[in-house]
C-alpha cells in the first residue's frame, strides 16, 4: 500500500481500542466547553489561555500533559462525566473503533459526588451508548476500573471494593482492572498485587501497567503474577532497560501486551519509532494490541496508531487485520462478543478483497 491507501485503510478498520484512559482521551472541544459550563473555570485567566493555545500542534510533552489537570479539574460532578465518556465514546466510534476499552478512576467530590456516583456515571453513558452513537455505526464499550499507584493502600483498597461491587452489578460493562499512575511512586508489590487477587477471585479481569521505567524486582514480580494484559512494557527486553530473564519470563508468559506508540515516543521512553521494542513483538508474535493510551493528550487517534505501524514495520493489510485478531482474543469482550467482532472484522477483509 502506498502512504494514501494506508491512511485510508486504516480509517476503516474496524479497530479495536484496549488501552483508553478516560480523562487522557477528552479531545480539546470537549475540555473546553466543560470548562466553559464550570463558573470557577471559566473565569481562570490561566485555564483560559491554556484553551486557547490547545489549536497550536507543537506543544511541550508538559503543556500535553497539562491536560490531565484540566480533565480532573472539569470532571467534578455526574452531568461532567457522563459529558466526558459520551464525547470520548463518540470520538473513538467517528474513528472506526468496534470495540472500546475505557479505564479510568472512581474518583469522589465531597459534597458533591461520590466514588460510586462517579462509577454509575460512567456505566449510565455506556448503557445509553446506542441512543448517541446513531444506527450507522457498531461499537461495543466495557469499563475497567483504575487503582492509582500513587494513592494509599487504604484508598486502592476502596477502588478495587468499589470495582467489585459496579461488577455484581454490571457484569456487562465493568469487566476489569488497571493498576496505572506514576511508575515511580506506591509499592504495587507489597500493597497492590494482594488486592487485585480479591478482584480476580471476583471475576475480573487484570491489567497492569508494567516497566515503564527499569525496576527488575518489581517487573519480575508483574510478569509472574500472570495478569490477563500488561500496558506497555518498555523495559522488559534487554536493549529497551530490561534483561534477558525478564524477556524471557514475558515471552513464556504469552501474555498480550497494550503497545501505544505515540505515548512512549512522546514521553521520550522510547527512542523513536523504528526502535520501538513493538518490533520484537512482531519477530517472534507475541500477542499485542495496537492502542492510543490517551488520545487527547497526545493528539492521535487509533487509526493513526496503525497507521505509524504499518509505516514504521512495513505491515500489510493482511498484517493490520491480524493485530486486530489478536486485540480481539485478548480484549475482555464476551465469547459471543469476540465472536461478533470476528465477524465485523471477517466481513471487512470480504470487503477488502482480502478473504
Amino acid at each position: 500500500m502506498d502512504t494514501s491507501d494506508v491512511e485510508s485503510f486504516c480509517l476503516r478498520l474496524p479497530k479495536v481500542e484496549l488501552h483508553a484512559h478516560l480523562n487522557g482521551s477528552l479531545s480539546e472541544d470537549t475540555l473546553r466547553v466543560l470548562c466553559m459550563e464550570n463558573p470557577d473555570l471559566s473565569s481562570d485567566e490561566k485555564i483560559n489561555a491554556l484553551i486557547s493555545s490547545f489549536h497550536l500542534k507543537n506543544r511541550s510533552l508538559e503543556e500535553c500533559f497539562k491536560k490531565f489537570d484540566i480533565a480532573h479539574a472539569v470532571t467534578i460532578n455526574p452531568a461532567a462525566v457522563k459529558k466526558a465518556t459520551k464525547d470520548v465514546i463518540s470520538d473513538f466510534a467517528a474513528d472506526g473503533v468496534a470495540y472500546l476499552e475505557i479505564r479510568t478512576t472512581p474518583r469522589s467530590v465531597p459534597g458533591v459526588m461520590s466514588k460510586r456516583e462517579y462509577i454509575q456515571a460512567v456505566v449510565d453513558t455506556i448503557k445509553d451508548v446506542p441512543s448517541f452513537i446513531g444506527p450507522n455505526k457498531f461499537i461495543v464499550v466495557k469499563l475497567l476500573l483504575s487503582v492509582n499507584r500513587r494513592e494509599s493502600p487504604a484508598e486502592a483498597e476502596e477502588n478495587i471494593r468499589e470495582a467489585i461491587v459496579a461488577n455484581a452489578a454490571h457484569p456487562d460493562i465493568v469487566v476489569g482492572v488497571d493498576l496505572s499512575g506514576n511508575p515511580k511512586c506506591g509499592n504495587v508489590v507489597q500493597d497492590i498485587l494482594p488486592l487485585f487477587t480479591q478482584a480476580r477471585i471476583s471475576g475480573l479481569k487484570i491489567a497492569l501497567h508494567c516497566a515503564e521505567i527499569p525496576n527488575e524486582y518489581e517487573v519480575e514480580e508483574m510478569l509472574k503474577y500472570n495478569a490477563d494484559r500488561l500496558g506497555h512494557g518498555t523495559c522488559v527486553h534487554p536493549s529497551h532497560g530490561g534483561t534477558e530473564r525478564l524477556w524471557k519470563l514475558f515471552l513464556d508468559s504469552k501474555t498480550p501486551l497494550e503497545v501505544c506508540l505515540t505515548s512512549n515516543v512522546k514521553c521520550k521512553t522510547v527512542e523513536s519509532y523504528e526502535n520501538h521494542h513493538l518490533q520484537h513483538l512482531l519477530q517472534l508474535q507475541h500477542p499485542f494490541a495496537i492502542s492510543t493510551d490517551d488520545k487527547g493528550v497526545f493528539s492521535t487517534t487509533l487509526s493513526k496508531e496503525f497507521e505509524l505501524a504499518a509505516k514504521t514495520f512495513n505491515l500489510s493489510a493482511l498484517e493490520l487485520c491480524h493485530c486486530i485478531e489478536m486485540a480481539i482474543h485478548a480484549s475482555f469482550a464476551s465469547t459471543d462478543e469476540k465472536k461478533q467482532l470476528m465477524s465485523e472484522l471477517s466481513a471487512f477483509k470480504t470487503k477488502e478483497g482480502l478473504a
